[in-house]
């Protein structure tokens, strides 16, 4: 197993197939579980410039929060938060890919404010994209009794376990908004590392993982266009390592019959990174009004089944944020496919809480 220094100390340098990449997103579980510099504890001043600016929002929007859509990022007035997200991007950018807010007391208030708030920092960092043919800016991750097993689901419309992937924008963001009764714990590894050990381990997967695969769009397509589209899962673009990664959706791509059946090569290669991943993950649970931010190009991240509440109105939430941030990390032919999010002839924008 390789060993790393701290993400403080390491400078990137530029990325090369067939070597080992140097880069401060190419971390180990020990490493995240040795420094806090990726958390953020809300302290009492911030949190009340947060309601304050959403207090200053509600007042042109009203109750209805697709008023949001109209809005710029300077409708949000962060107040000494700004710094606190701008060293969140920093960390995305240029650090370990990841970021995480804590604290914001959401079972205490209006869900307006709370998607006011959230979707203000969201803004600061990217560009919203929609999550579906729906157009849902704030897509729900809560079990809607579908399983994977379904080729036109998708993972986060179930309670099962998922596979480890990164979404189809630069970076996805996820607040709890509702807990579990057990189980949805979030796991994070780092694909830069899983790169780098799967090279170490099995160069022709690498190799073989730099080719294009056929992807599934999960039927969610205009009439006459491809239930598919090609992307590699490893990219070097501008002299960065790009990850694309979802086994769940190659699989089924290629399952579709206008798409070649996957080699048993290619298969061994996704299996290995998958364990690989597995090996090298980071855990947390994300309590009621955390925000979690990741940079889909160098984190890999999943979550475990889970157990609901029997009422309703407890049942686990998640708001998702799909962010589109061009100075991130060049764009994967995976990202590009979705630039616009997921959008049909039919979508519309809208926020739906």
């Amino acid at each position: 197993m390789m060993k790393m220094e701290s993400t403080k100390s390491i400078q990137r340098k530029p990325a090369k197939f067939g070597e080992p990449v140097v880069d401060p997103a190419a971390w180990l579980p020990a490493d995240l579980a040795a420094t806090d510099e990726w958390m953020h504890d809300w302290n009492a001043t911030e949190l009340r410039a947060l309601q304050d600016m959403a207090r200053t929002v509600r007042r042109r929007i009203g109750d209805d929060p697709n008023g949001l859509l109209a809005l710029d990022k300077q409708a949000f007035d962060l107040g000494p938060c700004e710094s606190v997200v701008r060293k969140a991007f920093t960390l995305l950018r240029d650090g370990p890919g990841l970021a995480l807010l804590r604290g914001l007391p959401v079972q205490e208030m209006d869900p307006v404010d709370v998607a006011i708030i959230y979707w203000g920092i969201g803004r600061h960092l990217g560009q919203a994209r929609s999550n579906n043919p729906g157009g849902d800016m704030l897509g729900h991750v809560t079990d809607l009794g579908k399983t994977q097993a379904d080729p036109t689901s998708r993972g986060y419309q179930t309670r099962e376990a998922m596979d480890y992937h990164c979404d189809q924008a630069s970076i996805v963001g996820l607040i709890c908004i509702r807990a579990a009764c057990s189980g949805g714990l979030s796991k994070i590894a780092s694909s830069v590392s899983v790169y780098n050990e799967l090279l170490r381990r099995s160069p022709s997967s690498v190799e073989i993982l730099s080719k294009p695969l056929c992807w599934t769009k999960h039927g969610e397509v205009d009439p006459g266009e491809p239930g598919f589209y090609e992307s590699a899962v490893f990219s070097v673009l501008d002299d960065m390592l790009c990850t694309s990664f979802g086994p769940k959706h190659i699989y089924k791509g290629h399952d579709l019959p206008e798409a070649p059946d996957l080699t048993r090569q290619q298969r061994s290669a996704i299996g290995l990174a998958e364990d690989i991943a597995e090996e090298l993950h980071y855990e947390m649970e994300l309590l009621r009004g955390d925000m979690q931010f990741l940079n889909n190009y160098v984190v890999l991240h999943t979550r475990t089944a889970y157990q609901d509440w029997p009422e309703p109105e407890r049942k686990r939430l998640l708001w998702r944020l799909w962010l589109s941030a061009p100075d991130l990390r060049p764009a994967t032919a995976y990202v590009k496919q979705w630039d616009a999010g997921i959008v049909l002839g039919s979508t519309q924008e809208r926020i739906l809480l």
